[in-house]
């Protein structure tokens, strides 16, 4: 049933980076089943959905800045939360782990399957992303299964197991008496070949016993099988038979399997209802896991979102530091760059004069034409409040210094909002990725260059100063 949408509450700006579709990310978060927060180092509350602050009594509002402590009286659980998350921290690497968490209005302690991804923020610091997915009443259900089949195995105490013990080397059947006694043989003898047992098997439940024997055998070396035997005199009986590998020889193959049967004629139509009640519960945890197997990929893709949000400039939409960092780290270290370094003249009176929005307009306008200019492969960086960076790769300074030029006399001819218009200073500088920041130092140097001699021109940085 989906949950109502309540408003996605995140931190600053510095923690989590603007959304170009925040709605669609805000319906992931709140209509999850799941529980979705994030977490600083020191175990405080970042961001937390509805099914978090439902937990905890209270709502995503009141959560932010506060800690587990705030909410959860269990100190032991809290304890827990903060080591784990920090111990994930430290280490690097996404964890799935099993824990509990008190339900804050009823005192119910509820059960969780949490996947743990330690991130960091655009400004360095850690954070945890985590997602839990309630397995409580998978748990009950397993609970329910476990304590059936302890009274089953009371009941099959009681009336007492024929023990067999395969050799499969000798293919011969060590059993007891109650074996025996079961199957109508003398009590006498402790040992059968196995051809003697096989021919007690129902003609019709042979072939469906001993394939089900050779898959264990070939597989986990778990055996198990419900089918007919004939006892000695004739009379037929249901029989559950059971064993487990318990050595293998020199090549890796079965040695030796031991088990069980017991007669089950009477209580056929009882262990069949649990196998059945049994079955339901194993198709409903694969329900469940293909749940979570959805809403892992449904948050996988969010926070491939996140990521690629957070390497872009949030108010004009072109890279930030962080992806002009990401794309030097890709680059050969010999790869031939210019940098073309753009400063708007005259911005701050833009700001004073037309109000902020407009500012932003001429921003976004410019922001929009360098990326224009740049192609898909050169990056595009907002480095400062009205600077721009352009990195170009293997272009010769006399074509980047057309370029600058023919984007600078664009920029002059254009009018980025309703009666503004502006122009640009550029600094231009030649070489390598190894030396990125020399190089910017000297397209730095040549940008002021073209501003202390009357902006609005484009001038080519050398080694030495202006």
């Amino acid at each position: 049933m989906p949950l109502p949408i309540a408003p996605l509450v995140v931190a600053p700006p510095t923690i989590l980076p603007h959304l170009s579709d925040e709605s669609l990310l805000r319906t992931v978060i709140d209509e999850s089943p799941d529980i979705i927060l994030m977490k600083n180092y020191e175990g405080d509350f970042l961001l937390c959905n509805s099914a978090l602050a439902r937990l905890y009594d209270s709502t995503p509002e009141q959560m932010i800045g506060k800690s587990d402590a705030d909410f959860n009286p269990d100190t032991e659980q809290v304890k827990f939360y903060k080591e784990n998350i920090q111990a994930i921290i430290r280490a690097g690497k996404v964890e799935v782990v099993e824990e509990t968490s008190t339900d804050n209005s009823t005192g119910e302690v509820r059960y969780f399957q949490s996947i743990k991804k330690p991130i960091k923020a655009p400004n360095g610091q850690d954070r945890i992303l985590v997602i839990a997915h309630d397995i409580t009443e998978l748990k009950r259900a397993y609970q329910v299964i476990e304590e059936k089949e302890k009274r089953y195995a009371y009941a099959m105490e009681a009336a007492g197991e024929g023990i067999w013990d395969w050799d499969m080397a000798a293919n011969t059947v060590h059993h007891n008496r109650k074996w025996c006694d079961l199957l109508g043989l003398d009590s006498d003898l402790s040992e059968h070949k196995m051809d003697v047992l096989a021919s007690l098997i129902h003609d019709d439940d042979r072939t469906e016993m001993m394939h089900c024997l050779k898959a264990a055998l070939a597989g986990n070396g778990i055996y198990s099988h419900e089918h007919r035997m004939l006892k000695f005199n004739g009379q037929e009986i249901w029989v559950y038979d059971r064993g487990r590998v318990v050595e293998y020889d020199a090549q890796g193959q079965p040695s030796r399997m031991v088990g069980s049967i017991s007669d089950i004629t009477t209580r056929k139509e009882y262990e069949q209802r649990l196998a059945e009640t049994k079955r339901d519960v194993e198709q409903s945890n694969e329900r469940l896991e293909h749940l979570v197997n959805e809403r892992t990929a449904a948050l996988a893709r969010v926070n491939q979102e996140l990521k690629e949000l957070a390497n872009k400039d949030a108010l004009t939409g072109v890279g930030n530091r962080l992806l002009l960092n990401s794309w030097l780290a890709k680059q050969v270290a010999s790869l031939p760059i210019v940098i073309i370094m753009l400063d708007i003249d005259h911005f701050k009176k833009v700001n004073d004069q037309h109000g902020h929005k407009a500012g932003d307009q001429v921003l976004q306008s410019i922001a929009e034409n360098l990326s224009q200019f740049a192609g898909y492969h050169n990056p595009v960086i907002r480095f400062g409040g009205e600077e721009f960076l352009l990195v170009l790769s293997e272009e010769s300074i006399e074509q980047a210094h057309l370029m600058a030029e023919s984007l600078r006399q664009h920029i002059e001819q254009l009018q980025p909002t309703s009666g503004i218009s502006v122009t640009v200073s550029i600094g231009l500088a030649k070489g390598c990725c190894e030396a990125f920041d020399a190089t910017l130092q000297v397209a730095d140097k040549a940008l002021y260059c073209a501003k202390n001699q009357g902006r609005n021109q484009v001038v080519v940085g050398l080694s030495s100063d202006c």
